[in-house]
C-alpha cells in the first residue's frame, strides 16, 4: 500500500531554537517546505538530514491545536511519520478494511492512521503527486 516513507516529524515547543540543533549543529540542510496551517494550528519546516527529509512541528499558539494539545500531553519529540500513496479513498477504504480507524485528514490529499492502531505511532498517509515528489528533497 505505501510507496515510499515521505518525512519524519518531530514535536517541538520552539522551532527556531529546534532548527538550530537540527541544522546549524547536526547539518541538516532546510528544505522550502515550510509554513503554517491556520486550519489545524501549527507551524512546520523540513529539512534533510542523512540523506532523509525531516519535519519539525510547532503550535502556532501554545496548547492549542492538535500538535500544542499532543505537546502538553507528550511532551517534546517524536510526534508521526508520514508515508505516500497512490490513491487517498483506496487507502482509506484499505485501512478501514483491515480494521484501523482513520484519523483527521481531508480525505482526499492526507489522512491519519489512529494511533491505538498502529502501535502507538501516528502515521500521516499522503498522496503521492508529482508536488509531493517536488518537495520530498533531492
Amino acid at each position: 500500500m505505501f510507496k515510499r516513507l515521505d518525512h519524519v516529524s518531530i514535536g517541538v515547543l520552539d522551532i527556531d531554537k529546534a532548527r538550530r540543533l537540527f541544522c546549524d549543529v547536526l547539518g541538516g540542510e532546510p528544505l522550502p517546505d515550510a509554513g503554517t496551517s491556520r486550519a489545524e494550528g501549527f507551524d512546520w519546516m523540513t529539512f534533510m538530514l542523512g540523506g532523509r527529509k525531516m519535519e519539525l512541528v510547532t503550535p502556532s499558539t501554545p496548547g492549542e491545536g492538535g500538535v500544542g494539545r499532543y505537546l502538553e500531553k507528550q511532551g517534546e519529540g517524536f510526534h508521526h511519520i508520514c508515508c505516500t500513496v497512490e490513491d487517498i479513498p483506496a487507502a482509506i477504504a484499505h485501512c478501514e478494511a483491515h480494521g484501523i480507524r482513520i484519523l483527521g485528514g481531508d480525505g482526499r490529499r492526507y489522512f491519519y492512521l489512529h494511533p491505538q492502531d498502529t502501535f502507538g505511532a501516528l502515521i500521516q498517509v499522503v498522496e503521492e503527486t508529482p508536488e509531493t515528489l517536488a518537495l520530498a528533497g533531492p
